[in-house]
């Protein structure tokens, strides 16, 4: 974390016609979900005077890409018409990065980024003005001791069912290296120093202003409380905690049908901890493959997928009429 991060900015230029001179040659390469989001806010603040974000979005709408944005910041209420029309071409969800409803937490953790409440606006705003875009909470990550008691998280939950929103998707306890966690780590003591000695014992280290040697994450019985919490609550408040799927209207189709309930189900396991690589794999190879699985079980060859195994053979036969 450098000291100009937030000051030095590196723009792309003629970024519409790279895009589109990209995907008009990569022929073969069949559209699928593009995020726009993960190391980067795709709307932080330059992008209000440059828009090369909505450069992208357009370029991705002429080609036929679903897309998936995730963000804090209202500017992207100003694509509401782009990702309207993306959403009914093909595919498009927005998730809104929530870590709190506390305003004082909030401050302290993104004290650049807009209010909570002002984020729970983007999401009724998309939900009142928009009819095929999907829209939701990202509850990620779940920050220790100042937004993970039961209260937090139900107030969580509780704003984004009044917000309208999709879904909630939570998980990921905050992970801890480098740099990152000596910046948290000094704040944290300047801040809300009692809190210190919680995050040793959470993280495994003693603190030094100098280097930080504790764990990257979090433990996981420390998760397994979240996650029991989190599904009581989303079932609680009918709030649904995975994002419903692309799904190409292709081959691919029957595949992402499939895949998609595997995947779901390996995700369940998982926050459950219970095995689950089996199955997250099964529905990994099937959604990947290039002929539809149905065709494949019409010549008695699903186990020749890899990690097909009886039940989840059985899994795909019983689900035939659901998918043709």
């Amino acid at each position: 974390m450098p000291t100009d991060f937030e000051n030095n900015i590196i723009v792309k230029k003629n970024i519409r016609e790279k895009l589109d001179k990209r995907l008009t040659r990569a022929r073969k390469l069949l559209p699928d979900v593009v995020g726009l989001s993960g190391a980067i806010d795709p709307y932080q603040p330059a992008e209000n005077e440059y828009k090369n974000t909505y450069q992208c979005l357009e370029i991705l709408n002429k080609h036929g890409y679903p897309v998936h944005i995730c963000t804090k910041s209202t500017l992207v209420l100003r694509d509401l018409d782009l990702l309207e029309e993306i959403g009914m071409n093909t595919w498009c969800t927005v998730s809104v990065t929530i870590t709190t409803t506390n305003q004082k937490v909030a401050h302290f953790l993104e004290a650049r980024a807009p209010t909570p409440q002002e984020r729970f606006n983007i999401v009724e705003t998309i939900k009142n003005k928009t009819r095929h875009i999907q829209t939701g909470v990202l509850l990620i990550p779940i920050v220790p001791f100042i937004g993970d008691s039961d209260n937090d998280l139900e107030n969580m939950v509780k704003h984004a069912k009044k917000s309208r929103a999709d879904y909630i998707l939570f998980g990921g306890g905050m992970t801890m290296r480098d740099m990152q966690a000596q910046w948290f780590l000094k704040h944290l003591k300047q801040t809300y120093p009692e809190l210190l000695g919680h995050y040793e014992k959470l993280y495994q280290f003693q603190y030094d202003p100098k280097t930080y040697r504790g764990t990257y994450e979090v433990a996981k019985n420390y998760m397994r409380r979240i996650n029991k919490e989190m599904i009581r609550l989303c079932t609680a408040y009918r709030l649904r905690y995975r994002i419903k799927r692309y799904i190409p209207d292709d081959f691919r189709k029957e595949n992402y049908l499939i895949a998609e309930k595997l995947l779901n189900e390996s995700y369940d396991l998982q926050i459950h901890d219970k095995p689950w690589t089996k199955t997250f794999w099964a529905g990994q190879n099937i959604q990947n493959l290039n002929t539809s699985v149905v065709e494949i079980a019409n010549r008695n060859e699903l186990r020749k997928i890899r990690n097909v195994d009886d039940r989840i053979e059985s899994f795909i036969l019983s689900n035939m009429d659901y998918l043709i």
